[in-house]
């Protein structure tokens, strides 16, 4: 066994190759720095001749199939530009109705609590017990006697404009009922339906009292739990519609951008204008979908 040291021709680096019991013949060697190949002519246990082994694998030629259409760099760009346009669009349309969510949301917390210039609305307040009606109740509005009339059971009648009342009806030898009521702008001369008794909740009211001391709290009518509730709501579901705009117009999500359309639908801003705009935001979103960093490739 015998070591033969060698210096590679490409990068001059020293090496070496240990023959086990031959003393001539032609080795390789691979050079540990550049890893090219050494062929090493060695005889009677001398280096007679080193070089490096050509790679005889042939490359293959790179050509691009006649079929394939010429890449065109003009109209590239004009896609580009056509995909801005969709993006921004889109982006408007959820951010306009979101901003009339806010709108309609601020308008309505800051909601007067009476329509001074409206007419005055003729209101129903029917008083009873768990048997029978009852006919001696005094009725005040806002911690202030009101004119009311007596109608036979138990309806009392009262004149109030459109606003926010605290009902409190009190009879003898029963509790005060006590009822936050929100009575909602409507047509005094209503035709279409039976209004002679009024509508339950919106001009018609029913107490049914208890017997005993103190005062009970009734529940909100829902036009007056709609005014507490609605505002909040339209602004979160707003803000969210204004996220999802940015999300839109940065392309960061289509799965949140849909979730932004979503919800400027549901702010409701001006009624009926936000949600159209939303709902057509909602269905021009696919047009985008592959701009997105992230959707989903199905």
């Amino acid at each position: 066994m015998s070591n033969i040291k060698f210096i590679c021709p490409t990068c001059n680096t020293k090496g070496k190759i240990t023959l086990m019991g031959e003393t001539q013949g032609n080795f390789e060697k691979k050079c540990k720095e550049c890893k090219a190949t050494i062929n090493l002519d060695v005889k009677d246990n001398n280096l007679i001749n080193t070089n490096v082994k050509e790679n005889n694998r042939k490359k293959p030629k790179l050509k691009v199939p006649q079929d394939y259409k010429k890449y065109d760099f003009k109209e590239d760009r004009v896609k580009t530009k056509g995909k801005t346009f969709w993006v921004k669009t889109i982006s408007f349309l959820i951010l306009s109705a979101s901003i009339m969510g806010l709108m309609t949301g601020g308008s309505l917390y800051y909601a007067p609590n009476q329509f001074s210039d409206s007419e005055d609305i003729k209101i129903y307040i029917i008083v009873e017990n768990s048997t029978n009606y009852i006919d001696n109740a005094v009725i005040t509005i806002d911690n202030k006697a009101i004119n009311q009339t007596y109608s036979d059971n138990g309806t009392y009648i009262i004149n109030l404009k459109p606003g926010k009342y605290r009902f409190e009806v009190n009879a003898e030898d029963y509790k005060v009922s006590v009822m936050e009521v929100y009575i909602p702008p409507q047509d005094p001369d209503m035709s279409l339906i039976d209004y002679s008794t009024g509508l339950d909740g919106i001009n018609r009211f029913t107490f049914t009292l208890e017997k005993g001391e103190g005062s009970v709290r009734a529940d909100e009518n829902t036009y007056l739990k709609m005014l507490n509730w609605c505002p909040p709501l339209i602004v979160l579901f707003s803000l969210i519609g204004v996220w999802g705009s940015w999300v839109t117009y940065t392309l960061q999500s289509y799965k949140n951008a849909q979730i932004g359309a979503f919800f400027s639908i549901m702010a409701m801003g001006f009624l009926i204008i936000g949600p159209l705009l939303g709902i057509i935001a909602l269905i021009l979103l696919p047009k985008i979908k592959k701009d997105f960093t992230g959707h989903f490739k199905k």
